[in-house]
């Protein structure tokens, strides 16, 4: 997505709204136990997206997550194993085949991540509806889990070629609030509190250490790291328990945002241009 698109978007007058309810969703789904795991940083989340994504063509393995991690250039390939090791540690995946000679061991979702991935998707989409009100026939289609797993199988892979073209990693809001471990979670938390008449992003939010240090998992020291470094890039200004976000940060946040949303429309359009014309049931093969 350009800038010039993101701004387009950001000009339409229900985007504050759909914005305003997306961050709520972050924050009310990192109550699943799964997905506070996944929340705290880019790296895990976008992990997780691929292993899911990637059960959809052969299962997951080790070297698919590999290839996957190498091409959103967000992750280096040396970093899957240790991302693997985490996903089955927090109950993301489970291993399904053991490895047998050149045969590598396959692993699969979780039941449980299952539901707490498609419902993040679902609500991520009724967030997106308030923008195009079409997307409401595939929320309704959700219901069907085995849609709703091929919907968030194809988010997964929009995603990863979303990332594969990004720019940007190393500018100080990425690096900070997205790659640092409780980056993504604080700003999820301070974004979901946006409020009043004005644009999003646009006034002041509470802010409180405790609270940020509590709801990301995140010691005081690492907390305090996070927003003195945010503080020294000209990211924030805080006045006592208040946080505003600088122009800067602001057009990150809009465009983020943004894409977000759009990459929900597309893969909704997709889903819809798919199945047009055809009798959605739990038998239809995805």
């Amino acid at each position: 997505m350009s800038p010039a698109a993101a701004s387009e978007l950001a000009a339409h007058p229900k985007f504050t709204e759909a914005a305003r309810a997306l961050y709520k969703v972050k924050v009310e789904q990192s109550a699943y136990p799964v997905m506070a795991a996944l929340s705290r940083d880019a790296g895990h989340y976008v992990a997780a997206a691929l292993a899911f994504s990637l059960h959809r063509d052969g299962g997951i393995t080790l070297s698919r997550l590999k290839a996957a991690c190498a091409e959103t250039r967000l992750m280096s390939p040396g970093r899957a194993l240790s991302m693997l090791g985490y996903l089955l540690h927090v109950g993301v995946l489970s291993k399904v085949s053991e490895r047998e000679g050149r045969k590598p061991a396959v692993y699969a979702p979780t039941q449980s991540f299952n539901l707490a991935w498609c419902g993040r998707m679902r609500h991520g989409l009724e967030a997106a509806a308030l923008l195009e009100p079409a997307a409401w026939t595939v929320v309704h289609l959700m219901d069907d889990p085995v849609f709703a797993i091929a919907f968030a199988q194809r988010r997964g892979e929009a995603m990863l070629a979303g990332l594969a073209s990004a720019v940007g990693h190393d500018l100080p809001f990425v690096r900070i609030f997205n790659h640092r471990l409780g980056g993504g979670r604080a700003l999820a938390l301070l974004l979901s509190r946006d409020a009043g008449e004005g644009a999003f992003a646009m006034a002041s939010v509470p802010w409180a250490p405790a609270e940020i240090i509590q709801h990301c998992g995140i010691s005081r020291m690492q907390a305090k790291r996070l927003f003195d470094d945010a503080l020294s890039e000209g990211l924030v200004t805080i006045e006592g328990d208040r946080l505003t976000w600088t122009a800067v940060s602001r057009q990150f946040i809009l465009y983020s945002c943004a894409f977000e949303l759009i990459g929900l429309l597309c893969t909704a359009a997709a889903m819809l241009a798919e199945f047009s014309g055809k009798i959605w049931t739990r038998e239809t093969s995805v």
